[in-house]
């Protein structure tokens, strides 16, 4: 046999995939505390801009043509 088949063998493959869960089980929570505090960030940003006055600026410097006939 070729040395790729010895190491392909199902006995690695369980243990490269059994060390990718666990890899896997560790790593995610950290990255899904991240991105959870970021979008809490964005949401906070949109319900601050909805409610203070600083939102609404935005809107009042628009100028708008006033046509009469």
């Amino acid at each position: 046999m070729p040395a790729f088949q010895s190491f392909l063998s199902g006995n690695n493959l369980v243990a490269f995939w059994d060390s990718v869960k666990w890899l896997l089980f560790f790593v995610a929570p950290v990255i899904m505390i991240f991105f959870g505090l970021d979008a809490l960030k964005l949401l906070i940003r949109v319900i601050r801009g909805s409610v203070t006055e600083e939102g609404n600026k935005d809107n009042d410097d628009d100028d708008y043509d006033v046509y009469r006939y």
